[in-house]
């Protein structure tokens, strides 16, 4: 699945911004090699994503025989070399997308899946279906959608004497324990309870869990309302009142992940992609769902597939969306360990639940479990104005420089500004 914390909307809105480059683009985008009347669909990722997702093409080979697709790999600047093709008119039938989508949707890039799958919601979540809909038309089928879930350090829990978090836990709960599982020698910490940053998905959700939000019911930004002061106070005083997790300068080498492979924290709430980043680890570990605050609410990690609105053999193409987001299509996904399919069914069937891979006896109904907490982040076309100016507001804010107030400020004007233009 796609990091969103190293991918954003950057690459598109330069290529997008500027017009003196269309005809070098559409130079450089040429043909997108594939056959007369064969479709190519686009994808990003690293040798196990290509290896699932041939599986699932040859399984939509042998239910539509007469339709050939063609995997087109693009290991880096995905965004930027897929505006590319739509400037040379080669675009790829079917593309992979993730938060970016509406980038795409806004400009009238992809077609409108909307009739093709009416039961979005009962099929992949409510979630999925606002994720994936813009101005009441949804432009992507869901393939790929796993919660985060704490992972957890067993042994540390067990030496504390800690229970092990769960989906019970409230902020009092989690800090209360929180504050068992740190370990300082000779006033340094050398035990995080803990660790976080400015990536969207952590502060969103202490803001989506207090009843917070960023975007209003009619898309102006509200990032300063007093739920959203709280809850950011509330992640502060984690780090300068409470000192259950890192400061930004504690730990400027490195990241919740490796801080947690390496043993130096309890719980760490990140994505699927972390099971395999574990395989190799020193120490007993488990997953489980988030806590909530005065609401549930779960960050979920997500990709969709789409057709292009310029495809010439959109019927086609759409049938094999339709497959590859089938229990069936998604079944590879599952047995392969690449992640949680989106397909609900697929999700929880035993090829996801009990599935072979899972050598450390995972509890992988955590994930599922989860998919009713989940929340859809404002993914307008201005998602990456929103992520940097909350960024770039707090910012000063997690370096203990500047208040909560003060940061929350800087962003909403940033926005009001970015927003209403």
């Amino acid at each position: 699945m796609r990091s969103w914390k190293k991918k954003g909307l950057t690459a598109i809105l330069a290529v997008l911004a500027s017009v003196s480059m269309v005809s070098s683009l559409a130079a450089c985008g040429g043909s997108n090699g594939a056959s007369k009347d064969e479709l190519v669909l686009t994808i990003w990722g690293g040798d196990i994503d290509k290896r699932v997702m041939q599986k699932r093409l040859s399984l939509a080979k042998k239910k539509y025989p007469n339709i050939s697709v063609k995997l087109q790999y693009i290991a880096k600047d995905y965004d930027t070399k897929i505006q590319t093709m739509f400037s040379g008119g080669t675009p790829p039938d079917i593309l992979e997308m993730a938060d970016n989508i509406n980038a795409y949707s806004s400009r009238g890039q992809l077609a409108d899946l909307t009739s093709d799958f009416p039961n979005v919601a009962r099929d992949y979540g409510k979630t999925n279906q606002k994720i994936y809909t813009y101005k009441g038309k949804l432009y992507g089928a869901p393939d790929r959608a796993a919660p985060a879930v704490i992972f957890y350090n067993k042994d540390i829990f067990d030496a504390a004497g800690v229970e092990y978090p769960s989906e019970k836990w409230d902020w009092n709960t989690f800090l209360t324990n929180a504050q068992k599982l740190v370990k300082r020698e000779n006033g340094k910490t050398t035990q995080w309870a803990y660790c976080e940053g400015d990536w969207w998905a952590w502060y969103m959700t202490w803001i989506y869990q207090n009843g917070g939000r960023i975007l209003d019911k009619d898309g102006k930004p509200v990032v300063n309302s007093p739920e959203n002061v709280e809850a950011m106070q509330f992640y502060q005083d984690l780090m300068y009142k409470y000192e259950v997790i890192p400061k930004p300068q504690e730990i400027t080498d490195s990241g919740a992940d490796p801080l947690f492979a390496q043993g130096k924290t309890a719980m760490n709430v990140t994505g699927f992609w972390d099971i395999s980043s574990l395989k190799d680890a020193k120490f007993n570990w488990g997953v489980a769902p988030l806590w909530h605050g005065k609401k549930t609410a779960v960050p979920m990690f997500f990709n969709a597939l789409t057709v292009s609105s310029q495809s010439k053999h959109k019927d086609d193409a759409i049938k094999i969306v339709k497959y590859l987001t089938s229990k069936e299509g998604q079944r590879p996904i599952a047995e392969s360990g690449l992640d949680m399919p989106a397909n609900l069914a697929a999700a929880k069937d035993k090829s996801f639940t009990q599935a072979s891979w899972n050598k450390n006896g995972l509890d992988l109904t955590a994930f599922t479990r989860s998919t009713s907490m989940t929340y859809a982040p404002p993914l307008t076309p201005e998602w990456s104005q929103i992520t940097k100016a909350m960024s770039d507001g707090m910012s000063q804010t997690w370096n203990g420089k500047q208040d909560v107030k003060t940061g929350l400020d800087k962003a909403q004007k940033t926005l009001e500004q970015a927003l209403n233009k």
